[in-house]
């Protein structure tokens, strides 16, 4: 990791533990917003708000949680977006919900009507079969989160709830997110996934032509 505290796409994807991404982002969390989101002109978050609002646009007062929050990046676009969805918000990093915790909305009320510290890699115990709608963008990806980790994530959802999740498409493909889904379609557990590829960066970017998968899908039992 580096010494100096500037760190970057690299040093995210090189964490492998839980100790090594609450490690980098208890340093990166002050200056993430500007060092990562707007230098590397990340549109990942616009993309999955987007694409829940295409999917629930019509549904008012959902319950609907971030996971992975970081900063609030995603969760700042959805209270735009949709203000009258409440939003939780979870992530690993204490140091980064800190800062997505300052987060308002234009009419002045905050992102986030709640904020948890939580190891996504453990067993879901914040708020089971309870939500009606998951977003995320880029924690399933290099070194954080894989699709056993989706698969148990999901049941945060209420049965019939929705997921709208971000994918890094070569993380995609190399821990095998597709035989995960399969596995648990047939066991019953989530609908088929539809999935939309997305920029995960514009073109002023250096990263830009990298993929990310759009992922949506329901939560059919728990």
């Amino acid at each position: 990791m580096p010494t100096d505290d500037h760190f970057n796409l690299e040093d995210a994807y090189a964490v492998s533990t839980p100790e090594e991404n609450k490690a980098l982002y208890a340093r990166w969390a002050e200056t993430y917003d500007a060092e990562f989101v707007t230098a590397n002109e990340y549109v990942y978050p616009i993309r999955v708000a987007e694409k829940a609002v295409e999917v629930l646009g019509d549904s008012s007062a959902l319950e609907v949680v971030d996971v992975g929050c970081g900063t609030g990046a995603l969760g700042a676009l959805l209270g735009e977006l949709r203000p009258d969805w409440e939003l939780d918000g979870v992530d690993i990093s204490l140091q980064m919900l800190a800062v997505a915790g300052t987060k308002v909305r234009g009419d002045g009320k905050p992102v986030y009507r709640d904020l948890l510290d939580v190891d996504l890699t453990k067993p879901i115990q914040f708020a089971k079969n309870h939500f009606d709608l998951i977003v995320s963008s880029g924690v399933f990806t290099h070194g954080h989160l894989a699709g056993r980790d989706l698969i148990a994530v999901s049941s945060a959802a209420r049965e019939g709830g929705t997921i709208v999740v971000g994918i890094n498409k070569d993380h995609f493909d190399n821990v095998g997110f597709a035989g995960h889904f399969a596995e648990a379609v047939q066991d019953g557990l989530i609908s088929e996934p539809e999935l939309t590829e997305v920029d995960i960066y514009g073109p002023s970017s250096p990263h830009f032509g990298d993929k990310g998968l759009i992922a949506v899908f329901r939560r059919l039992s728990n």
